[in-house]
Formats: structure tokens, sequence, C-alpha cells
């Protein structure tokens, strides 16, 4: 069944269009699950799996738009007043109940698991769940995407071939096969991601305590309203190539191009005995970028697409884990230059085509669909993250490893959320 309202889709390849929605049948629905989830049949009414000796239950809907007047970006599944009901029969029959959404276009199939205990409790007789294009999109090109928002809502979004990553994560599977492993990679130790700070004398403090100094403040300030507003991606990949910088085919030339700018621009003006790069991508390595030596404290320079629903962070453990430190009072600083993006797909592949030939590739349209053709800057934001507020904190996984599991967490600022944690922002 075709919808009637254009909003938000996505294809295959997880670019957004405008369409109409498609929603299946209840048979359809079925079929779906049936092909691509293990042992679906029905049971008295209800539709039960069994993974690895682990039975379930799948209460499942179609997701579409949520409707006017909302954004085109925004989804949902309807949830029927008889969930708690659903939820309390398949816990008596010893099963996991799941919450699936399943969105479907002519080449893709995605499903979304809403974490049924976010829902139970509800009063409603009539409520929906929510999911936004943009996570569909980072599914659709990563194979699984996870997030849990700062409102404590938690979603899973996978295609069809990252069911099995899926139900083992939902399982503990995951967990217990890295309980059981020797391996020193099999577990998480906080305390490693600190051997790359620096070691202060015994009893140091900051210089400064407390927010950032209006001196580094302007330092940011300064340094992005001398900045062009408008990057071309060709232009920005020639003038990293000339100065041979380390990162110039980095593919995401905004970010790197911005990172560029920022290194030169502190030396040739003598900051750095207030802001400096501190690199350490080894394993169990601080990742994040800046370092504010009077300060004692991290931070990361970001390229934000003003089109994305929420700033994508840094690891998890490791943001949680330098606030949890009790030496002093942490902040971590997020310096976001915002900016409106252009595809490359939009003006002939040029960029693209640039660089791959800069590169000597055969393939002139390698990484076509993502490459970026030019951006315009808009905004500058300095965020603050410490132990006030970092409750606002949203955390996502996107993507599997080599070995078929989930990605480390990553934290997340909503993109309604940013005032909650900025100190500056700058017009540009």
């Amino acid at each position: 069944m075709r919808g009637r309202t254009i909003v938000e889709q996505i294809d295959h390849d997880g670019n957004t269009y405008m369409d109409v929605d498609i929603s299946l049948s209840a048979k359809g629905l079925f079929e779906v699950l049936k092909t691509y989830f293990p042992d679906i049949r029905k049971d008295n009414g209800m539709i039960t799996g069994n993974f690895k000796d682990r039975p379930y239950s799948i209460r499942v809907k179609n997701i579409t738009y949520l409707g006017i007047p909302h954004p085109v970006f925004k989804k949902r599944i309807q949830i029927s007043g008889d969930l708690k009901n659903f939820y309390k029969d398949s816990l008596s029959r010893g099963m996991t109940p799941l919450l699936l959404g399943i969105y479907t276009r002519d080449d893709l199939t995605l499903f979304c698991d809403f974490n049924i205990e976010d829902f139970v409790a509800k009063k409603s007789n009539n409520s929906s769940a929510h999911v936004y294009t943009e996570d569909l999109s980072f599914a659709a090109e990563d194979g699984i995407f996870q997030k849990t928002d700062y409102r404590g809502n938690h979603i899973t979004v996978f295609r069809p071939d990252c069911a099995e990553t899926f139900l083992s994560e939902k399982f503990g599977l995951e967990a217990e096969s890295q309980e059981a492993s020797a391996d020193e990679d099999s577990a998480f130790n906080i305390l490693d991601y600190f051997t790359g700070l620096p070691s202060p004398a015994p009893g140091a403090a900051p210089a400064f305590l407390g927010t950032m100094p209006d001196e580094i403040v302007d330092i940011f300030r300064d340094f992005f309203l001398g900045l062009p507003s408008l990057w071309e991606g060709i232009d920005c990949y020639k003038e990293m190539i000339a100065d041979n910088y380390r990162n110039k085919y980095q593919p995401e030339w905004a970010g790197f191009y911005l990172e560029y700018r920022f290194e030169k621009y502190l030396k040739e003006n003598s900051l750095e005995h207030l802001i400096r790069y501190e690199q350490n991508k080894k394993k169990n390595g601080i990742d994040l970028d800046l370092y504010f030596p009077t300060l004692m404290d991290y931070g990361d320079l970001k390229a934000h697409s003003d089109y994305s629903k929420g700033i994508q962070g840094n690891d998890w453990n490791t943001i949680f884990g330098i606030l949890g430190q009790t030496d002093y009072e942490h902040h971590i600083y997020y310096i976001i230059c915002e900016h409106a993006t252009y595809k490359d797909s939009e003006y002939g592949y040029e960029t693209t085509q640039f660089w791959n030939r800069a590169q000597g590739k055969s393939n002139l349209m390698s990484y076509q669909k993502r490459m970026k053709h030019h951006v315009v800057l808009t905004k500058m934001h300095i965020l603050d993250i410490n132990n006030s507020n970092k409750h606002f904190l949203s955390m996502f996984r996107q993507g599997v490893n080599s070995n078929g599991k989930l990605r480390e967490p990553k934290i997340m600022i909503d993109h309604d959320m940013i005032s909650k944690f900025s100190i500056c922002d700058v017009t540009i």
C-alpha cells in the first residue's frame, strides 16, 4: 500500500529522496520476518521464533511517516493498547518480546527494534514509537545503527544481513562470548585509556578552574571569523596536497580541511601553549584531538552538516572515564563547525573524479555516493561537556567490526540539546 504524503525516504545506499511511504499487509510483514528471522511461526495468534535456544516473540508494524504537521524526516510505528498484554503473555511463556518496525522500499528492507520496556508502561491506548530517516540511513550504509537518547529511549535499526548480530546482542550472547574469552581485547579497562595523558606534578591543578576562559574562546572565534565561508572540495584538496598534509586524501575532506587550517593557525600564531593537537590513535589511546595545557583538559574539532539531527562524538567510555576522574572537575570541549552540505552527485561528480585522479585510481567514481562537492560554513559552537550536563548526552553504535560484533558505543549530542552544552555560538 502506498501512502499519500511525500516525505523523506532512504535508498539502499543510505541516500535521502522524497516519495510516499510503502506499507505491507499483515501477511506481507509476516513473510518478511519468515525470510530473515530464524524459526518464525505463528503460535496461538502470536508470532514466535527461536535463536540459539532463545525463544522470542514479535509484535511487528510498518514504519511510516508520523503525519502532518511533523517534519518529513520523522517516522513511527503505531503502538496499540494491548502491547502490555502481549508483553506479559510473552514473558509468561518464557519468551523475550520484541517490538519491531519494518521499513520497505523497492530494493530495501530495514528493521527497527524499539526497546519494548520503554513503551509497556505508557498509559496511552494508541501511541507511537519514533525513528528518524537519518537513523535508517546509517543502518542502510553500515548494516546496523543503535542509539539511546537522553530520555533513555533505545532503538536498533539494522539490515537483514545483520539480523543475527542484532539477536546476539539482544540476547546477551555477544557479552557472554567476551566474558568467556581470555583475550585482552575482550574486556574494557578504563584505566588503559589514560596511558596517554600528560603526567602533572603531584598536587597539580589546572591554571583555570571551571569553564573555558575568554582568552581561549577568542582564539576559536577569531579563527572561524577569519575563514572563507565557501569551501570547494577540489580547492581544499589542492591546498592540502600542495602542503603535503598527512590527511590530504581523506574522502570526508571537510572535517580534515578544518583540522588542517586550525593546525596551521595555531602554529602561525604561536598559540600551542594554549591549544595543541594530542592525537593518539593507538589502541586504548585518548580519541580526542585537542589538548588545553592550562586547563589540563581535552577537546575535539568537528565539522557538522546542519541537516544532521545530532552531532556524533567520541568513544562513550573515554568521555565518561575522563569525566569520572576525581583529581579535579574535568571538562571536554567540542568545537563544532556547522555547515550546509552540497553533494557531489548534484555537480557531475567533479570532486569525486578529482580525488580519484589525484591518487592514481583507475575507478574515478569511487566514493561517489558520499562525496561532498562544497560546503558553506554557517555557525561555530563551543560545547562544554561536564558532570553537570552529561545526562543530556545520547549514545549510539554504528556498524560492525570484522568479527561481526557491534562497534563500541559513542556519544551523540542531539541537535535540540546543543543549548545544554553551548558556551559560545558564532554566526559565520
